[in-house]
């Protein structure tokens, strides 16, 4: 272990300068994160005073259990002294002698596995005993945030005593009636699921809400682990231009229709939206990359398209693709949380079979219990166009002449369900309009007119 004595001087310097801040790491600091002899006798001495509940540098070096040469009055001093000048968290001064002690802690519990080994102990036994000591181990390291009611009660009083205009942090989807249904918009912090079958429109929405919050409120990152980037601006340049993703493709264009896209295409360099194509990306591998584009751009919103396309580091439940869903919408949910931005993942229904005009819910989505207990907000898609055109019942049949009508009636029509929304105000419905050319959704028919197709 590499020596920390300095880390050591440092944390106790800012004690002795700001004593109420010893109460922030007093749940996971003990004499045995000091190696050097006087530190830890400072620190006993500074923790008794506080649990005695009286303080002052004298007291400290009273119940300081030191019995070397040094000065310890002069040096417990001389470390107030230059706490003085230091504006670190105490958290991160303390961050590097509470990482060495696990390590320690660590090495110990393998060590003593070993020993145990070679006197015979039963294998699944001692497996069991090294997990929960393990467990012990990163649960102490972990600082528990507890606040009491009337502490939060007078975070909303100072919330809601706010003007407006300042009160107000959701951030708008750029579609009113998905707003409406989440109670004004995305919030940081909450993780927000849009589920639908096959061929929906999942991603098309996603991106859509991706690209105006990028345009109105600052950067996004987008994970898209099933499209790459040039499919995913392809439709973004299409609902822009008005021109037809099946005619970008085709191309041969006139001059007109390229004119649109190449406006189409400079309006785009001015939008700071992210796209990380990466396959085959772990949710380890995403708090990484996440954080450090945060860091980097200033994310104000992360979309992952999607929950059932990434992977996980350990190799059982990466194979179990239910279990493994259910622990990557926990931990998109912990993500959000220690970004502080909203997250919304695309989530896809567990079975394929269903009747056109049967709408999903969040049960038959992949992620299981985890989905209903990590997730704010559960969008559900529906928009049975697509499944109407591939289930076509043969022609001249009574089937065929209700599928018809089916058909005409949900034709351009899509609808989003909120299935499950913060503060339960859940069941209601957003009623808007698909355009499949340039896959938009709007929320009346007037894109239609002057379209290129």
């Amino acid at each position: 272990m590499s020596s920390l004595e300095p880390i050591e001087q440092q944390v106790l310097s800012r004690l002795l300068a700001s004593p109420e801040l010893y109460w922030e790491i007093a749940d996971l600091l003990t004499p045995d994160h000091f190696h050097d002899t006087i530190w830890k006798a400072v620190w006993i001495g500074l923790d008794t005073c506080h649990k005695e509940g009286s303080f002052d540098l004298h007291l400290v070096e009273t119940n300081a259990p030191y019995d070397g040469d040094a000065d310890l009055v002069a040096r417990i001093k001389s470390l107030a002294a230059k706490g003085r000048k230091l504006s670190a968290e105490i958290e991160d001064l303390a961050g590097p002698l509470i990482n060495r002690r696990n390590k320690e802690m660590i090495a110990e519990t393998f060590l003593k596995g070993q020993k145990d080994l070679n006197t015979d102990t039963r294998a699944d036994e001692l497996a069991e005993s090294a997990i929960e000591a393990l467990q012990e181990i990163s649960g102490r390291s972990q600082r528990v945030s507890i606040v009491s009611l009337g502490e939060s009660a007078e975070a909303v009083y100072e919330r809601a005593s706010q003007p407006q205009e300042e009160a107000g942090s959701a951030m708008s989807t750029g579609l009113k009636q998905v707003d409406d249904l989440l109670g004004g918009g995305l919030v940081n912090g909450e993780l927000t699921v849009i589920g639908a079958e096959g061929a929906a429109g999942k991603t098309a929405l996603a991106l859509q809400i991706a690209e105006f919050i990028a345009c109105e409120y600052g950067p996004v990152d987008l994970q898209s682990k099933e499209m790459d980037a040039e499919q995913l601006t392809t439709r973004r340049v299409a609902a822009i231009s008005g021109v037809s993703t099946h005619a970008i493709r085709r191309g041969g264009l006139d001059s007109i229709a390229l004119e649109k896209i190449y406006l189409a295409k400079e309006e785009c360099k001015r939008v700071p939206l992210y796209i990380d194509h990466t396959k085959m990306t772990t949710i380890e591998q995403l708090h990484v990359r996440a954080k450090a584009s945060k860091a980097r751009y200033g994310t104000r919103l992360l979309v992952v398209d999607s929950v059932k396309a990434m992977r996980v580091k350990d190799a059982r439940l990466d194979a179990n693709q239910p279990a493994r869903c259910g622990f990557v919408i926990s931990e998109l949910k912990e993500l959000a949380k220690a970004l502080e931005i909203p997250v919304i993942a695309i989530a896809h229904e567990v079975r394929a079979d269903r009747e056109p005009l049967q709408r999903l819910t969040r049960k038959e989505l992949y992620g299981g219990s985890n989905m209903e207990d990590s997730a704010d907000n559960i969008l559900i898609l529906f928009r049975p166009e697509p499944i109407l055109i591939r289930k076509e019942p043969k022609e001249g049949t009574e089937e065929h002449i209700k599928w018809q009508g089916d058909l005409v009636h949900w034709q351009g029509r899509a609808q989003i369900h909120a299935d499950k929304v913060r503060m339960g105000g859940g069941g209601r419905c957003a009623e808007l309009f698909f355009d499949g050319p340039t896959t938009s959704f709007n929320e009346s028919r007037e894109h239609e007119d002057g379209m290129l197709l």
